[in-house]
Parts: structure tokens; C-alpha cells; sequence
């Protein structure tokens, strides 16, 4: 699949709901209360066996919301990790129910997992999540790892004046613990200008400062990958941290991602307006291909060389 500007996507992002049982300020507007959706785990699994076969999809990261709250979640991962040539099966996850549902997922054929972890603070993890528990994602990635899913992804949205302190010792205990810690620049995605303009860290200040504490040795990224990663050693701890920056240093060229939301929107880009509906190509039991062909062709041939920053709808409702 190439897009408009010739770039190859090869990396479908799929929400599997709008629902969280955390609220983060720079995810959630407000409370977050909205009438919120579970896909269609038929829709799911037809969707991506089409992207796969047709399509050039290779790597498939379930998201939400937080995806580890559709009932079907242990299911559909079975069903998903069987299809070919898919290459890659992820899932990214506040870790609040991990502990609970990471022996099956392993067993149903997930093969890595990503864990949002702000802090290390309880005080401050309550702050940042609007109420939610440290505890519980802690548990979670440690379960995980004992389970098997790795390398396990710590990703980390670095906030000033919020949790920015404590980024060494965020890197100190995942790397411990032989995860890649990955440290993101907030985003002005829809109602969050204001998070950018109050909160960013730039990447090279964010590594100045592990700079200070460890030794950093850039080492090269695959294809498509946002990340600038770093071999590191140090306080007694070796691994890799990596930092992505699309504030301050866009990828849009190496973009190589599309995004399908819960309620069956197509996003080619998270900063574009661009979308199209492929509920249109679906009647409940089958997919139209040839719609939904359609449709796909003419979403991604519109999607912009750098994202023109007019989203108007919140990271939660798109998929992380």
C-alpha cells in the first residue's frame, strides 16, 4: 500500500474501543464521559485478514481506549495472531488489568506489549490519570514480563513541571527489568494545544538530561520506526531507551502507519481531518471489498506529506 506521497504502509494501529478506565490529561478532555464503543470483533478480524492479504499490512497494534476492556479481547487476539503474512501482533495498554489477562494473551499468540507508565509516583500517577492506581500497571508489567511478552515497550509522555523529574529513574527501573523505555513528546492532538504549550519537553532537552546520568550510544532504527533509540549503560543497568519526538521533529516521512478507530473510521495521519467510513463497505456479516478498496485507496492517496495539524477530535477517540 503507498500512499499519496509515496511512502509504504506496512503498520495498522486498530482501536478496539473509545473506553478507558483511566482519564489522562493529555488524552482525556475533561472526565472523558462519552457514550463510548466497542468494535465489532467479526469486523475486527475480517478487516485486518483483508489488510493483510490485499493490502500489505504486516504489523497490526491493537489500542484504544484501553483494549484490554473488549470482552473479546483474549479471542480476537487468537484469531488475529493466525492470519498471514501478518508479521507482528502488539498491543499497547495503561497495564490496569495486565496482571489478569497476560498468561492468555501470550497464549493466544500476542508476541509483545507496550505499557503506559507516566511515573513512579503513586500521588502523581493518581494526578496524571484522574484518579487511577499505581499499583495495578506495576503488577501488570511485571506479570508480563514473567509471562513472556517482550521485549515489553515502557512508554513514557514526558510533561514539565509534571513528571519530567523523574525521567532517569523511570529508565533506571524498566531498564532493570530488560524493557525498552521509550520517552514521548507531548502532542497537540485536538483539544490539547494547550498541554504542548503548558507541558513539552523537547527531545533533545529529554536526552541531555539521560545524557547526564547514563551513556548513550545511538544505534540505527528499522523502516518506519518514530523512534531515535539508544544503547545504554550505567548505574549498573544496560538496554535501550529510545526517544520520539513529533513535536519538535516530525517523521512524517517515514511515516509508514494507518489507524482504524473503534467506530470503523479509516485515519491515514492523527493530525489530518482526512477520513473515511468503512462501516459503509460492511453489512454486519461480510465486507465489501471492492467498497472498501474504494474507500482505502482514496483516504491514503489524500494523506498529506506532513500532517497539517487540523484534527479536531482527541487522541482517545482515534487510537493511541
Amino acid at each position: 500500500m503507498i500512499d499519496g506521497c509515496g511512502r509504504e504502509i506496512d503498520h495498522l494501529r486498530l482501536s478496539l474501543t473509545d473506553h478507558c478506565n483511566l482519564a489522562c490529561r493529555y488524552c482525556v478532555p475533561g472526565r472523558g464521559h462519552h457514550l463510548y464503543h466497542m468494535i465489532d470483533p467479526n469486523f475486527a478480524l475480517r478487516l485486518v485478514e483483508w489488510l493483510t492479504r490485499k493490502h500489505g499490512i504486516r504489523h497490526v497494534r491493537l489500542t484504544g481506549g484501553e483494549p484490554l476492556l473488549h470482552p473479546h479481547i483474549v479471542q480476537l487476539v487468537a484469531c488475529l495472531s493466525k492470519l498471514r503474512p501478518l508479521h507482528e501482533l502488539t498491543l499497547t495498554t495503561n497495564g490496569q488489568a495486565l496482571a489478569a489477562k497476560a498468561a492468555a494473551l501470550h497464549a493466544a499468540g500476542l508476541d509483545r506489549i507496550n505499557v503506559s507508565l507516566d511515573t513512579l509516583d503513586p500521588h502523581r500517577f493518581e494526578w496524571i490519570t484522574r484518579g487511577g492506581q499505581l499499583a495495578p500497571t506495576l503488577g501488570g508489567i511485571e506479570t508480563a514480563i514473567h509471562e513472556g511478552l517482550t521485549p515489553l515497550k515502557i512508554n513514557v509522555v514526558v510533561q514539565r513541571g509534571v513528571n519530567d523529574g523523574g525521567i532517569c529513574e523511570l529508565a533506571e527501573w524498566g531498564l532493570r527489568r530488560g524493557c525498552i523505555v521509550r520517552f514521548l513528546e507531548v502532542m497537540p492532538i485536538g483539544p490539547f494545544q494547550h498541554v504542548v504549550d503548558q507541558h513539552l519537553v523537547p527531545a533533545a532537552e529529554i536526552v541531555q538530561r539521560l545524557a547526564e546520568r547514563f551513556d548513550l550510544r545511538s544505534i540505527p532504527a528499522p523502516p518506519g520506526q518514530p523512534a531515535v533509540d539508544f544503547a545504554v549503560t550505567g548505574d549498573g543497568v544496560r538496554g535501550v531507551i529510545g526517544v520520539i519526538a513529533p513535536t519538535t521533529q516530525p517523521f512524517c516521512g517515514r511515516c509508514r502507519r494507518l489507524r482504524v478507530t473503534s467506530r470503523g473510521y479509516v485515519i491515514p495521519c492523527v493530525h489530518d481531518r482526512n477520513t473515511a467510513n468503512l462501516n459503509t463497505a460492511w453489512d454486519g456479516v461480510e465486507l465489501d471489498e471492492p467498497r472498501a478498496d474504494e474507500i482505502l485507496e482514496a483516504v491514503i492517496g489524500r494523506k498529506a506529506p506532513v500532517g497539517p495539524m487540523n484534527q479536531a477530535v482527541s487522541l482517545i477517540r482515534i487510537g493511541g
